[in-house]
């Protein structure tokens, strides 16, 4: 137990002392942090205004100083005070408080059971908030009895929602993971229900107006908030007649089971094709290896249908026939099942922009983006245009090369084979300097020089799965704790089987003025070691997604916003990939490549002169990449910008799928396929959105643009990326902070010059 007094600061280092002395010069917190009560004070440990001492809670005096400066800095800039004395809160033990980077409020071992007792529990406790907040006479709706309840209950809902959710996408246990889908389920449901409360809005929306006569007395991240809460009641129905509130509600509830069993087919699909070694010749050997043996025949491998089992086939294998079944298999996955659920989820959700008073359910998701429906399709329009000319170019090639006519399962594979003969790039060679610990090692390097941080693996903490590891991240300066993350590397049975990041707790300030610190997970797909190597080697594509999805969880761990809804990556959908292909840039940099590099034997890094065929084979099919990347966005945009309901309800996604991937990728879809079917974004958050990719990445590489002219680790860049964009999170618009970064407007000049389509300016 210890209470620092004035006196206690002998125990701080000399630079402490002065930051010390700097924090207590500053200004206080918002009212947002006021008491409720005088009684409540000592109890609450609430930061005062009064003069009685100052409470804080921190996991040690000198993150309590970091956390709390910063905090002060960032949101009061223009208030001062001196604070004559100041008591640090009274805690279990010394020792449990400097433990805490190693704590976290997340669980992963409920039973399927639990799980459905405790979504009941949470449900009933947000119910209760929300209804104390509607029976508040008027004379007593202000931004502390409306607003901040229903703030600190989205948070600590977040944090128990993933809880009771995450489960379902990695448990090992399918009940568990069946449980985890019935419960995001049900409070999808509830979410609805809470979003159509016409009590609720009306209390949000006389305190909304209330603020605006007082608008001096908040931050901006207090009246973001206000404004934000009360446009999630009106996009949610309120404000409609009774009726068709009603029918909004009834729509929405649907569409959220049809969202939440198309992703769970996909995670469930079984499907696996079985090989011979000779129908397998070119695969490399230790992947062949790596594959399940057939109990119906010995002499065949199972493959099923998750990333790292079809890539290297689709990659190395010399047969076309092998490489035809494997594609038709991948482009037919779960359609029977997942198609239909797909096409009636494009009409509800153009039947629910309809009753909002909408055109198009794209015009009712973007109002909340950066760009409108029509900047997107203009801008998916002369990306096409610009890039057709290179993607026949490369066709052609790629049809000399093979000496006939190229097909769908042949892009990949004719496209390695054109590295290595023309740039003699070889994928397996070069996976060899990358083993995922080595690799994943490298990539924290580069964060903490880039971005001033510094991370400790946690030993000894429950996790979801055996190989799952925790990190806890530390500002490398200061010492203090910033956030945690976990990476759940390999596939399994029932797993998520993409990659993705994944917020498992929002960084926020709770009522009692007590900072929660962020933690997200990445999931990933990963090759697992092999029998020969005894590691895992990454191709250099798997390099680049981990970059990428690394990105996200510094969105969130480096947040450090006031709310959780704010938090990290709860941005515009189409400001969300930037810090993520932010990242992806680092992997194709020298210097880059060389800290992310060791020869799994050797330990050398990368040489220079593979360094340099790689880079000069960076752009070998980059306009068929970028306009495959293309048709997912305008399939998207395609389906969700048809006029009516009516339309919608004739949409036949095959044919639209089909049309639109040989007029943009310049490629035939297998006859009788649909990819609908197990294109898991436009189920999962991305309908009008997976644009966002592309981009994204245009504004992304002019973000990086800024790193290059300086060197791509200057810790000068990485702090201003940190302070302007990341630790922001959503509580500014994202185009505001991409022009304060930048110093300019944004321009795609940076990301054509990158793709070649664009000479340099120097």
């Amino acid at each position: 137990m210890f209470r620092a007094t004035r006196t206690g600061s002998q125990i701080l280092k000399k630079n402490q002392k002065s930051l010390l002395s700097t924090i207590f010069a500053r200004s206080s917190p918002s009212s947002a942090f006021q008491k409720r009560s005088d009684q409540q004070q000592h109890q609450d440990y609430s930061i005062s205004h009064s003069n009685r001492p100052l409470l804080i809670e921190r996991s040690s005096l000198q993150h309590c100083c970091n956390s709390y400066y910063n905090f002060l800095v960032r949101n009061h800039p223009q208030q001062h005070r001196s604070i004559s004395t100041f008591v640090f809160k009274e805690d279990e033990d010394d020792e449990e408080m400097s433990e805490l980077y190693k704590r976290n409020d997340l669980v992963f071992n409920l039973t399927a059971e639990q799980i459905e007792k405790e979504t009941t529990a949470l449900i009933e406790k947000s119910k209760a908030v929300h209804d104390a907040v509607a029976n508040l006479p008027e004379s007593e709706r202000t931004f502390e009895t409306v607003i901040l309840p229903i703030a600190y209950d989205e948070a600590y809902c977040s944090i128990q929602e993933n809880n009771l959710t995450f489960p379902s996408y990695v448990s090992p246990n399918k009940d568990v993971r069946d449980a985890g889908s019935k419960a995001e389920e049900r409070l999808s449901e509830f979410t609805i229900e809470v979003l159509m409360r016409e009590d609720v809005y009306k209390a949000v929306k006389y305190v909304h107006e209330k603020m605006q006569q007082e608008a001096d007395k908040y931050d901006d991240e207090d009246k973001r908030l206000v404004k934000r809460i009360l446009r999630d009641y009106e996009r949610n129905g309120l404000g409609l007649p009774e009726e068709k509130r009603s029918k909004v509600k009834e729509l929405k509830n649907t569409l959220s089971k049809l969202c939440i069993q198309f992703t769970k087919n996909i995670a469930e699909d079984k499907t696996v094709l079985t090989f011979t070694k000779e129908e397998l010749s070119g695969v490399p050997e230790d992947v062949i290896n790596n594959y399940k043996t057939s109990e119906e025949d010995p002499n065949k491998r199972v493959v099923t249908l998750k990333y790292p089992d079809v890539m290297p086939i689709m990659k190395y294998c010399k047969l076309e026939e092998t490489r035809r079944k494997l594609e038709i298999a991948r482009a037919s996955q779960c359609q029977e099942i997942n198609v239909p659920l797909f096409e009636q989820a494009v009409k509800i959700r153009q039947q629910i922009a309809e009753l909002m008073g909408y055109k198009t359910h794209s015009e009712y998701v973007l109002e909340v983006n950066m760009a409108t429906p029509d900047e997107v399709l203009t801008f998916l329009e002369n990306l096409k245009e610009k890039l057709i000319p290179g993607g026949k170019q490369e066709l052609q090639t790629l049809k000399e090369l093979k000496g006939s006519d190229v097909y769908s399962w042949d892009y990949l594979y004719l496209l390695t084979k054109l590295k290595e003969e023309q740039y003699s790039v070889d994928d397996n060679l070069i996976k060899e300097y990358f083993p995922l610990d080595v690799t994943l090692n490298g990539l924290l390097s580069i964060a903490q020089e880039t971005f001033s941080l510094r991370f400790e693996e946690v030993k000894d903490t429950p996790v979801w799965y055996e190989d799952v590891k925790l990190y806890a991240v530390f500002d490398k300066e200061t010492d203090a704790f910033l956030g945690q993350w976990y990476i759940d590397s390999f596939p399994r049975e029932g797993k998520y089987s993409h990659f993705a990041a994944f917020p498992l707790s929002p960084h926020f300030y709770d009522e009692h003025s007590k900072e929660h610190f962020p933690v997200s997970a990445m999931v990933c797909n990963f090759t697992k070691p092999s029998v020969e190597t005894g590691v895992s080697l990454l191709k250099h594509d798997e390099v680049i997604t981990l970059l990428h999805e690394f990105g996200h969880l510094c969105h969130g761990f480096l947040s450090r916003t006031k709310y959780a809804r704010f938090s990290g990556t709860r941005v515009e959908r189409d400001f969300v990939e930037m810090p993520s292909q932010f990242w992806e840039n680092f992997g194709w940099e020298r210097e880059g490549l060389k800290k992310l590099s060791s020869h799994y034997k050797t330990k050398e890094p990368l040489p220079d002169d593979l360094i340099e065929k790689m880079i000069a084979a960076k752009n070998v099919g980059v306009a068929l990449f970028n306009l495959r990347q293309l048709f997912f966005g305008i399939f998207d945009m395609t389906c969700h910008t048809l006029k009516t309901a009516e339309e919608a309800e004739k949409l036949n996604s095959g044919e639209l799928w089909r049309r639109l991937r040989r007029e943009v990728t310049l490629l035939e879809s297998p006859e009788g396929t649909n990819g609908a079917g197990s294109f898991g974004h436009l189920m999962g958050g991305y309908d009008s959105g997976y644009y966002g990719y592309l981009y994204s990445e245009v504004f992304s590489t002019d973000m990086f643009s800024v790193f290059k002219k300086t060197g791509i680790f200057n810790p000068e860049n990485g702090k201003k990326l940190r302070r302007v964009v990341l630790e922001r999170g959503g509580s500014k618009d994202g185009g505001d902070m991409l022009r304060e970064f930048l110093g300019r407007e944004p321009s795609q000049d940076a990301f054509l010059e990158d793709i070649g389509l664009l000479k340099p300016k120097h």
